[in-house]
């Protein structure tokens, strides 16, 4: 069954869009990891293969591309901050570099003919409809690839969707698994309740002017600005050190790389396969393939043709289409007479140890070679950057061993040349610019800086950027003014008042049914709405969502339950769990026994996938710095 997954997954057109967008992502991580000259870090190390701070930054723009995306104009900008996605950016590209070596070591391998279907089929190197190869171009050097890098990239993270779509595709529902998942999803429930709006149960209450003054008075101590500081800190990041880059350093750096730029010439073809089958003589055999070319030198549609006779299953589906070569994907005997073919031209027939070929070639990619003065600023760029890290670490620690028993930040800077900047006032819950950081406002907040008085440790900080800081002035607690927070006041005896009157309204209703009254006469008594419903499953009820999350929580009793949940647009129920009746698979019909096995099995197969690359974990040797 997993190699069934494995050689289905490439056939689908769902995973082959998902495959180009996750490749355009881990392609693109940048020239730097490349060069000889980087800086030799890293940020963790994966059974001996590096992976590189560029790609973890680039992962982490990716997370927050996503979840700006999803959330749009209305993204709490916390989870933007570097420090919550990057832990589990790395935790990701740990996973993938796993799984593209596990893919290696079981020997699954991208074909050239499963790549360039993926290609051809990619909406955005389409024009109209049909595989463009300048399209084609124009799009990854948008995204900063070369084709050749791309189809390198594209043929690992096939492997690596093979093995995981094979994970997720292998396990399945037992029947006893599927009657315990019916017990739950059948299980019917008769519910009853009681709508009451908050603005009735806070006309009875009383939260008069007095009060809130009286309440401010006496909770003074609630009311208070944060404790706040102004801090002296040095930072530095990549940028203060960005030189001119030496022409000879660039020079070498080109030779070293240009390999990576360099495409051979593509060829996209197609080919009708006929192979001698069982029992069939070689007369009829010839007479089977002079049927063929018979029909191609009539001009013959050969798509369809394809189709109809191709012994290669495969490629017959998609018209013969056998994707790109570059001159060695295919036998020596097709790629000479490839070699020989015009755009559009069918070859005569071609003889290979598969059976007898006729080969048309549908388009050709131009090769490319590496251009120097293409690459110079990208090149000069990385070079630069790399040096500069390099320089920055030096500074690092000099800096961590000038600020350890200096005074102040003034020696250190001085040292080092770069300025101390003065913050504007940070608390511990909030502060702008690089102190809206909760781990740089906690270090500022720490015992050993803001009471004790010293320069903190050196803080590495997204970006590649350190800082180094400490205390330059305290601004204590202030009392608010009780115009300042008279309406919190207000909102805050409320709130107590309406908790304390929905559980004595509770305790009310729960004795007047325990006395033998229905929530319908108690609802009419009091001008409440009350609504019912009776055999409500978890799913497809018509209960709302907050009473339906209760009622299935609750705890079936020998007589009826009660409890109380908050309503979108202010208001309150008082829900009464009437009755309960088991699940049973026999009350399901076939379609709902289907979903649930599918979706249970899809659970099933992402736990076996979780399960899988924990294992991978824990029999790898994996270090993160």
């Amino acid at each position: 069954m997993v190699i069934q997954s494995i050689r289905g997954g490439v056939q689908s057109k769902a995973i082959k869009a998902v495959i180009f967008f996750i490749i355009l992502s881990f392609a693109g991580f940048g020239l730097e990891s490349m060069l000889p000259s980087g800086s030799g870090t890293s940020v963790a190390e994966v059974n001996g293969t590096e992976i590189s701070p560029q790609e973890l930054e680039f992962a982490v723009d990716g997370q927050k591309r996503q979840l700006m995306q999803i959330f749009g104009d209305n993204i709490d900008p916390a989870m933007l901050e570097d420090d919550r996605l990057r832990p589990r950016a790395l935790e990701t590209l740990i996973d993938r570099e796993l799984l593209l070596q596990e893919s290696e070591r079981l020997g699954l391998s991208a074909t050239d003919r499963a790549i360039g279907q993926i290609v051809a089929e990619v909406e955005a190197f389409q024009i109209d409809g049909q595989f463009s190869p300048e399209q084609y171009k124009v799009v990854l050097a948008n995204a900063g690839l070369t084709p050749e890098r791309f189809r390198r990239s594209q043929a690992q993270e096939l492997v690596v969707s093979q093995l995981e779509s094979a994970i997720l595709s292998s396990d399945f529902m037992t029947p006893a698994e599927l009657s315990a998942a019916a017990d739950v999803t059948a299980e019917e429930r008769d519910v009853r309740y009681l709508v009451i709006d908050r603005q009735e149960l806070l006309d009875g209450l009383q939260v008069t002017e007095d009060v809130v003054i009286a309440y401010y008075e006496d909770n003074g101590a609630d009311f208070v600005t944060e404790e706040q500081a102004i801090a002296q800190y040095i930072e530095l990041s990549a940028e203060d050190f960005f030189a001119p880059v030496d022409p000879e350093e660039l020079e070498d750096q080109f030779e070293a790389v240009k390999s990576e730029y360099e495409v051979s010439e593509q060829a996209r073809v197609s080919h009708i396969l006929l192979v001698q089958r069982d029992g069939e003589s070689k007369a009829d055999y010839a007479l089977r393939v002079d049927s063929v070319a018979s029909q191609l030198a009539a001009d013959a549609d050969f798509a369809a043709l394809a189709g109809q006779v191709s012994d290669d299953i495969g490629s017959a589906s998609l018209g013969g289409e056998l994707g790109f070569t570059d001159g060695s994907a295919f036998p020596e005997a097709m790629e000479e007479a490839i070699a020989q073919l015009g755009i559009g031209e069918i070859s005569a027939a071609v003889e290979t140890d598969a059976g007898i070929h006729f080969i048309r070639v549908d388009d050709r990619v131009a090769g490319e070679s590496a251009d120097f003065a293409a690459l110079r600023a990208e090149l000069e760029a990385s070079i630069q950057r790399s040096n500069a890290e390099q320089e920055l670490l030096v500074a690092v620690d000099a800096l961590r061993d000038l600020s350890f028993n200096a005074a102040d930040l003034s020696g250190p800077a001085e040292a080092l040349g770069v300025p101390v900047q003065l913050s504007s006032p940070v608390s511990r819950s909030e502060g702008s610019g690089i102190f809206s950081a909760s781990n740089v406002r906690s270090t500022l907040f720490s015992d050993e800086v803001f009471d004790a008085g010293n320069n903190s440790e050196v803080l590495e900080l997204p970006g590649n950027r350190f800082l180094a800081l400490r205390v330059d002035s305290k601004i204590p607690q202030t009392q608010r003014p009780f115009d300042d927070v008279a309406k919190a006041v207000r909102a805050r005896l409320e709130a107590e008042a309406l908790e304390l009157r929905l559980s004595e309204l509770l305790d009310d209703v729960r004795v007047r049914v325990q006395d033998g009254q229905t929530v319908e006469k108690i609802a009419q008594a009091e001008g409440w709405e009350w609504r019912v419903e009776l055999a409500a499953r978890r799913s497809g009820s018509l209960l709302p969502r907050e009473v339906s999350e209760l009622a299935f929580r609750m705890q079936s009793t020998n007589g009826a339950d009660l409890a109380q949940v908050a309503l979108p647009g202010d208001q309150f129920a008082i829900v009464e769990l009437a009755d309960v009746t088991p699940g049973s698979i026999g009350n399901l019909s076939d379609a709902e026994r289907t979903m649930i096995s599918n979706q249970m099995a899809t659970v099933k197969g992402q736990i076996g996938l979780l399960e899988y690359r924990r294992a991978l974990r824990s029999n790898g040797d994996i270090l993160t710095r």
